[in-house]
């Protein structure tokens, strides 16, 4: 097994700042006055991890300083790039070489019983690397996140998941592991000591699951406890609020209720009229009612109430989606069409357009503009890989800014503290 590795003098400071500043024991002071320890203050907005289009570089830039801290070399080409539950670490997917990277963005937050404390220190590359057959799906839940490994037909390589946590990285492992019986385009959402996955029988026609699956967690695995009889035919996208899990399926939408520790399993029926099919489910950790897409419709689907309703965020244009995000705290929703202009709908009013702002002036298609998201505030960042900078926009005020880039930017993440200690 592959360890992280720190620096002899970097574990000896963290060594002697919990001596000096968490120890509770007052040995021969016992009865006098202790000092208060005051930890010194991290003002950090946060770092972008940022890969490079055309190459194997990313790039750290931090927020509140704006400037470039760190570059590191992976040597193979990145798929896709993600925050980890708590935003400590990038997930660097290389699809095509079968791995996960992972780098420390070195910004991370620690509970200290009476008190929390930010931490800061230069990003780091970590040692672990997470094999396995195309990872593809990825999926967050709470302080847990999964990676859905897609397999191979040929030579069969099945599918699996790995489950992980900020703490289960920092050890250089997972947290978990499930091994499935064939591979699959699938998905998987880690809810505490279970997991929602998919099935896929060895009848399909094709790559893509037609049912979900309950397991409960065992020490490092997974042993399962019921597939559920209702069919999702073509199942893709998948995400979690608290008590739901939800699915989309050709024919509508596949909710998953989580009751204590037993589940129950529902289809949610496609509207009449509608065309095209739910594939990509998305929301926020605060909302119940989650937002499908069915190529360039929205709509808002409610788990509780079953129902799903179709929201015009194009106003009858024929844009497309480039891109999308909630806002930190999930009181907006930003789109980035086709033509560089970003739509900002307004939660509360039930997605209602607050405002529009045409940012970019065109993109090309082998590297479209990404967003990544501030969770300290309202605050988004967009590339703009033609002019090689990115966009800074406060969604609740509309305000922009642009900052420059010396490279070209493709994939991109924000990591850091969502709420700072005070």
């Amino acid at each position: 097994m592959l360890r992280k590795t720190f620096p002899k003098s970097a574990v000896t400071a963290a060594l002697l700042l919990a001596l000096t500043a968490c120890d509770s024991s007052t040995h021969s002071n016992e009865g006098k006055p202790q000092p208060v320890h005051e930890h010194p203050k991290v003002e950090n907005a946060g770092r972008l991890v940022l890969s490079a289009f055309g190459s194997n570089n990313v790039y750290i830039y931090d927020i509140k300083d704006k400037k470039q801290i760190g570059s590191f070399d992976l040597q193979l080409p990145m798929h896709s790039i993600y925050a980890s539950s708590d935003r400590r670490y990038a997930l660097l997917f290389q699809r095509v070489d079968n791995q996960v990277r992972f780098i420390d963005g070195g910004v991370w937050q620690e509970d200290h019983g009476d008190h929390l404390h930010d931490y800061q220190q230069n990003p780091q590359l970590s040692t672990f690397v997470l094999k396995g057959p195309a990872p593809t799906h990825y999926e967050v839940h709470a302080d847990q996140t999964a990676i859905f490994f897609d397999g191979v037909a040929s030579p069969m390589q099945p599918s699996s998941v790995s489950v992980l946590t900020d703490a289960s990285i920092a050890q250089a492992k997972v947290s978990a592991s499930l091994q499935l019986p064939l591979n699959m385009h699938g998905t998987a959402e880690p809810r505490g000591k279970h997991l929602i996955t998919t099935y896929r029988p060895a009848t399909a026609s094709d790559t893509l699951p037609t049912q979900v699956e309950w397991y409960k967690q065992s020490g490092d695995s997974f042993t399962l406890k019921e597939r559920f009889a209702e069919q999702c035919p073509g199942l893709h996208g998948s995400y979690s609020v608290k008590d739901y899990s939800l699915f989309g399926c050709t024919d509508g939408v596949l909710v998953v209720r989580q009751k204590a520790d037993e589940f129950s399993a529902v289809k949610l029926p496609n509207p009449a009229g509608m065309t095209g099919r739910i594939g990509t489910i998305t929301g926020h950790k605060t909302l119940t009612q989650t937002i499908g897409f069915a190529g360039q419709d929205m709509y808002l689907i409610d788990p509780v109430a079953l129902t799903m309703q179709k929201i015009d965020w194009r106003q009858s244009s024929a844009a497309t989606r480039t891109a999308y995000a909630f806002s930190g705290d999930g009181d907006y929703l930003a789109q980035l069409d086709n033509s560089g202009k970003l739509v900002v709908q307004d939660v509360a009013t039930g997605y209602a357009i607050k405002a529009t702002l045409q940012l970019l002036n065109g993109f090309e298609s082998a590297n479209p503009p990404v967003i990544a998201v501030n969770s300290q505030n309202d605050d988004i960042y967009i590339t703009d890989p033609t002019k090689k900078q990115l966009h800074r926009v406060d969604l609740k005020t509309m305000a922009s800014s642009t900052l420059p880039l010396d490279f070209t930017p493709a994939k991109m993440t924000w990591l850091g503290v969502a709420k700072p200690a005070p």
